[in-house]
């Protein structure tokens, strides 16, 4: 699979389809977007083209997200890899935002996984929208078989990032068989907001029985 089909998104845009995706609602995620000055002067180590800041104090949660120039502009653009860094980013600021906003705690798997999730939900609606939902094969493979890890990641990470990969793989393998291949696509969506409202330790068994 290519380009995203002419999927341009600014992030405005992307958490308004995530949140239309899952029936939920965050801040405004632009007001929390920082570059690299704000970022570093905050203490943190950029290392990848889209980071979640998260600063937690007495009195609350300090969010704000890190995201390229260049992963920006090639999002507007609709080139996928850099879309799908900018809908990262955007949906680990969406699920983290409501997750604190009900108390409930979040996990990194669990955040890692969700964007997962996101990133081929996104992209599978774009393409159902234009009556191409039977691509869907190539857009998995794209998204979870040709990907590669950063080289300065720890053993810890990797092993997070592949078991994110993996329960994300698995996940839209079987939507495809069980909504995409039928055409439900309102099936697709009440699968979708079911299990992203599942519990951190729920939803990692609820995925993993699907992988």
């Amino acid at each position: 699979m290519g380009g995203a089909g002419t999927l341009g998104l600014t992030v405005a845009a992307l958490q308004a389809r995530l949140q239309a995706i899952y029936g939920v609602e965050a801040p405004g995620v632009e007001r929390f977007v920082v570059g690299r000055e704000v970022a570093e002067a905050a203490g943190h180590a950029l290392r990848a083209p889209e980071e979640l800041l998260v600063l937690e104090e007495a009195d609350g949660l300090w969010l704000g997200l890190y995201l390229d120039e260049v992963a920006l502009a090639g999002a507007a653009r609709g080139e996928l890899a850099p879309l799908v860094q900018v809908a990262e980013g955007v949906s680990h600021f969406v699920y983290l935002a409501t997750r604190a906003a009900r108390g409930r705690p979040v996990s990194l798997l669990e955040l890692e996984v969700q964007a997962e999730v996101d990133k081929f939900a996104l992209l599978l609606l774009a393409l159902w929208r234009r009556d191409r939902r039977r691509r869907s094969r190539a857009l998995r493979r794209r998204l979870y078989e040709r990907v590669g890890l950063a080289e300065h990641l720890a053993a810890e990470e990797r092993g997070r990032y592949r078991e994110a990969n993996r329960l994300g793989a698995g996940y839209a393998r079987w939507l495809e068989g069980r909504y995409v291949a039928a055409a439900d696509v309102e099936g697709l969506l009440r699968e979708l907001r079911q299990s992203y409202r599942l519990g951190a330790g729920e939803k990692l068994g609820y995925l993993s029985s699907r992988a």
